[in-house]
């Protein structure tokens, strides 16, 4: 009887895991993917590079805001049942991506998008200890989900490039119709109802953390916009102080998302600092990135996606390698190694021009995925384990809302730096020492 039970367990647990990886897939293959597509999203729907900062951030923007409040719901009501309403949400969301007639529109999925994106991954991460009680088989399932979301951000680009220029940018958006659907009909028959707690939520600190975040990034928007709009920077300049003064209120009030433990912990704000200034490199140099390739190198959309895929490639390199010298050196000298290899890739990448061969974007390419991606490991390491056993959970969620705020207003800052420039010179270089002050204050880091 046994040896006929374990290899249907073995099928079961390989297709949860699969039900389980591709929600997960899917948020990391969307901060990727839309990248280029930027340029025939803004033919298609005549808007400006500003239009095409809302797009990409109104998912990040929302996905920062609620990642935390994202991991409460699923401890409530159950990590199965957030799940499944976070696949309805980005599948319905990502047809009303495919189907928008305006940047307006497309604005407001995509902030459905990000609330499906803030279910999805901590739900996800339950999902998996749930299904795989054993420590040994646990670990080898969340090396795989982390896998998945490597090669979802890696082929993002290319797929991007060969579906916006072959089909049309919506593609993009519907190819995440079927996958959800998919997934939602796996999780269903693979993994059972997972209980809730009744775990009390922090509205006010959340809303407070929403409202500061959405203000800061809509601030460095709008004031990269020519003409500057003085009604809604005001807005959003009112919005962020707001939201900052209220999360403080809401901190020392004991309101707020984060214990008091961790809040004081060097180690812990260390590591979710390393973790924006990471995305904000990054994802703010992707985003001006693949409108050079376009715009000022005439590249196609599917030769820009395959342009950019050194620096994709590279990311499962460094990140092995990263998990590999973080064991054996600490976090803290791979966190320097790697910021300041990123540092150096984002200067080289700021000195290219129309006339650059590509040999040497490739190279500047190279050291910036790998510098982000050497790091990952390690700043996820000293997250760990600053926060303990008690809040391992929770510190995992800040430091990736970290890490999406970063992508937001890296996104902002670098492109409305472009737009005022006309080059790349001042966004990256701009990119590039953000790196650097981080990989200084790492040697800072107990």
């Amino acid at each position: 009887m046994t040896r006929t039970l374990e290899p249907t367990r073995a099928a079961s647990g390989g297709l949860a895991l699969t039900a389980i990886s591709a929600g997960y897939f899917l948020v990391i293959l969307d901060t990727t993917i839309v990248a280029i597509a930027l340029d025939r999203m803004a033919v298609g729907l005549h808007t400006t590079v500003a239009g095409l900062e809302w797009v990409v951030d109104g998912y990040t923007v929302t996905l920062a805001a609620l990642l935390m409040a994202g991991g409460g719901l699923a401890d409530r009501f159950g990590a199965r049942r957030s799940f499944q309403v976070g696949l309805a949400f980005f599948g319905v969301a990502s047809l009303a991506c495919a189907a928008a007639p305006t940047v307006a529109v497309l604005v407001a999925a995509r902030i459905l998008q990000g609330i499906g994106a803030a279910l999805l991954i901590p739900a996800s991460l339950a999902l998996i200890r749930h299904t795989y009680p054993d420590p040994k088989d646990r670990a080898r399932a969340t090396g795989i989900w982390g896998a998945i979301g490597s090669t979802a951000a890696s082929c993002g680009p290319v797929l991007g490039g060969v579906l916006s220029e072959n089909i049309g940018w919506p593609a993009i958006f519907a190819v995440n119709v079927p996958i959800c659907a998919l997934a939602a009909v796996l999780l269903n028959r693979t993994v059972p109802p997972v209980l809730g707690a009744a775990q009390p939520i922090p509205v006010f600190g959340q809303a407070a953390a929403a409202l500061a975040v959405a203000g800061v990034t809509a601030t460095a928007i709008l004031a990269g916009a020519r003409p500057v709009p003085p009604g809604p920077l005001t807005v959003a300049v009112v919005a962020a102080v707001a939201g900052l003064l209220l999360g403080v209120h809401a901190a020392r009030s004991g309101k707020g998302l984060l214990p008091n433990s961790l809040r004081r912990s060097h180690a812990f704000v260390g590591s979710s600092l390393i973790g924006f200034a990471q995305n904000f490199g990054f994802y703010g140099q992707l985003f001006v990135i693949s409108l050079f390739f376009q715009r000022s190198l005439h590249y196609s959309p599917t030769t820009a996606g395959l342009a950019l895929l050194p620096e994709m490639a590279i990311g499962i390199v460094g990140s092995a390698l990263g998990g590999r010298m973080t064991a054996r050196y600490g976090p803290r000298r791979v966190i320097l190694i790697g910021m300041s290899t990123g540092a150096a890739g984002l200067f080289g990448l700021g000195c290219v021009g129309p006339h650059t061969p590509y040999p040497v974007i490739a190279i500047a390419l190279l050291l910036t995925g790998f510098g982000m991606a050497l790091t990952m490991p390690a700043a996820t390491s000293l997250t760990v384990s600053a926060a303990g056993p008690a809040h391992t959970g929770l510190a995992a969620a800040a430091f990736n809302a970290a890490r999406q705020f970063g992508s937001a207003l890296g996104v902002a800052v670098l492109a409305s730096l472009m737009t005022l420039t006309t080059g790349l010179a001042l966004p990256l270089a701009t990119a590039a020492l953000v790196y650097l002050t981080a990989a200084i204050c790492s040697r800072r880091i107990p």
